[in-house]
């Protein structure tokens, strides 16, 4: 049984038996004073009586507020058997000069010894036992020698002793019971609390998220998982590891009402924010009950996402690699034949002119079939973790050594320390798809090439994710050109071919990461890279 507990139990019996004896002899002392005969108190031997009645509660008092057993005695057996046998020694002088067990006082010893049993280990408590009877049937044969004593006075003595030592072998056994008791409820309350932390450590670090919802939604509780999803992306409360979240998104809101309409419902998946990860609900009611406490399970799907990218792309890359064989061919023909055509000095500025938007457009097939096999062709490689701010100064300069920048590319990332794990070269395209966009854009407002690549972490909570920013001086894309920014093929430029954003979206997203656009507080177009984190594993 653990000792703390042992301790507490033994501390509360002896605090009761110190009240029992001081109220013992504060009773037996204003019996006597108040010349109360009933019991016959002290009528052998008063000063006897009144002297040890006295010592009796100064010793009380002295325990409970000088000594306090329940801080020195508690596990100290040597010392509590001292106690009791004061004790005992002291119920005998008062029974002897109250003329033995007559008096009927010799019962008193009866509590002494039950607490002497419950509180002392071993054969200590059979001594006191011992200690009281002999105290009794030596005050009784003392007092033969100094008055008359009827016969069965000794028989009531033995009879006493006998009780005594059937008290205390019986409460020993009875105190052994409690404590193999105590010690198995109090192995079971170990086993079952760490069980509880082991559930709970589980639970918390598990990657599904998970929530506690009452019948009317309130937040019940919620693990780390579903902290990291869901901490002040809604807007509508917060949450920290310790806490609740005072209320769900609106989004998760509206999945957890279709299932409650249709259980067999497989609702759709949400964003808590715009760049957040898309997010799978499921839910389960805690007991049959339909108005019980709701369980929601939720699962971030981008890993899935990502696989299904990767086989999308490998799909992709065995049609694109059969397209090129049968569209690269008869192109190279048309393309040859029309300049073959074009040398031809016979021919009209009209003829001449539909000549060149054919070899125009023949590039232009032949550029969107270099993107999508390039797209189509990635393999898996592997990551490195680097520093953020060394690699992008890197990049800039070789960027300026390839291509002759009309303006200058500024750089600020702070702290400087800032690490990212990555694919080096998906990162490399899509920092070129977007610094040659956003120099092409600033070149055509402010007629110079100007742009900032910054970099910041972002702390969300416990998330600490590394931001990328490419911000260019140009005009920026308008909200309906926006909600179509990133898919395939889509562009506002006459000789561009619409797969640059959209690789570069899907290249940030097979490293884990978001790429997002928005306008900044001055109007800039700013389009920002959400890495994960570097300890996050993404090979």
């Amino acid at each position: 049984m653990d000792a703390t507990i042992q301790s507490d139990q033994n501390i509360r019996i002896l605090q009761i038996y110190n009240v029992y004896r001081f109220f013992l002899a504060l009773l037996l002392l204003l019996s006597f004073l108040t010349g109360a005969t009933t019991t016959q108190l002290g009528n052998q031997d008063p000063a006897v009586f009144l002297y040890t009645t006295l010592a009796l509660l100064a010793f009380s008092l002295l325990v409970i507020f000088v000594l306090k057993p329940e801080r020195t005695f508690s596990r100290r057996q040597r010392l509590l058997s001292t106690l009791f046998i004061i004790d005992i020694m002291c119920i005998a002088l008062l029974t002897y000069s109250s003329r033995g067990v007559l008096s009927g006082l010799g019962l008193l010893h009866l509590v002494t010894i039950a607490a002497g049993s419950i509180l002392i280990v071993g054969r200590m408590s059979t001594l006191l036992a011992a200690i009281a009877s002999i105290a009794t049937i030596y005050s009784e044969i003392y007092l033969s020698f100094t008055r008359d004593v009827v016969a069965n006075q000794y028989i009531q003595s033995g009879l006493l002793g006998a009780l005594l030592f059937a008290a205390s072998l019986y409460l020993q056994g009875l105190a052994v019971r409690m404590r193999r008791s105590a010690q198995l409820a109090a192995e079971q309350a170990s086993s079952i609390l760490s069980l509880e932390q082991l559930n709970h450590l589980i639970i918390q670090r598990m990657r599904t998220g998970i929530v506690v919802v009452g019948a009317d939604a309130a937040i019940i509780t919620a693990n780390d998982a579903a902290f990291q999803m869901l901490i002040n992306h809604s807007g509508q409360g917060s949450l920290t590891p310790s806490s609740t979240i005072l209320s769900l998104p609106d989004a998760l809101l509206e999945n957890l009402a279709q299932w409650k309409d249709n259980n067999d419902l497989r609702t759709p998946t949400f964003k808590t924010q715009k760049n957040g990860p898309q997010i799978q609900a499921n839910f389960a009611y805690l007991t049959p009950q339909s108005d019980s406490n709701i369980l929601i399970f939720l699962e971030d799907s981008s890993q899935i996402i990502q696989r299904v990218r990767q086989m999308k792309l490998a799909s992709l890359g065995r049609l694109t690699a059969s397209i090129a064989h049968e569209i690269r061919n008869p192109l190279g023909a048309i393309s040859h034949a029309s300049q073959l055509l074009k040398e031809n000095d016979a021919l009209e500025p009209a003829d001449q002119r539909l000549l060149e938007i054919v070899l125009s457009h023949c590039a232009r097939v032949d550029h969107i079939i270099d993107d999508v096999l390039h797209m189509s062709q990635h393999k898996k490689d592997n990551t490195d973790r680097i520093n953020l701010y060394a690699w992008v100064s890197q990049f800039v300069a070789e960027y300026h050594e390839a291509h002759q920048v009309q303006g200058t590319i500024s750089i600020d990332i702070e702290p400087r320390d800032i690490e990212v794990r990555v694919i080096t070269s998906q990162l490399q395209q899509i920092l070129n798809n977007l610094v040659e966009n956003g120099l092409r854009y600033s070149a055509k407002a402010t007629k110079e090439e100007n742009l900032l690549i910054k970099g910041r972490l972002d702390v969300k909570g416990k998330t600490i994710r590394p931001i990328l920013h490419v911000i260019d001086d140009g005009l920026g894309i308008d909200s309906q050109a926006e909600e179509h920014l990133f898919e395939p093929f889509n562009t506002t430029e006459s000789t561009g071919t619409g797969l640059g954003l959209y690789i570069s979206k899907e290249l940030c997203e097979a490293n884990q990461a978001q790429l997002s656009y928005r306008r900044t507080s001055n109007g800039k177009s700013c389009f920002s890279i959400h890495f994960a984190h570097p300890d996050r594993n993404i090979d």
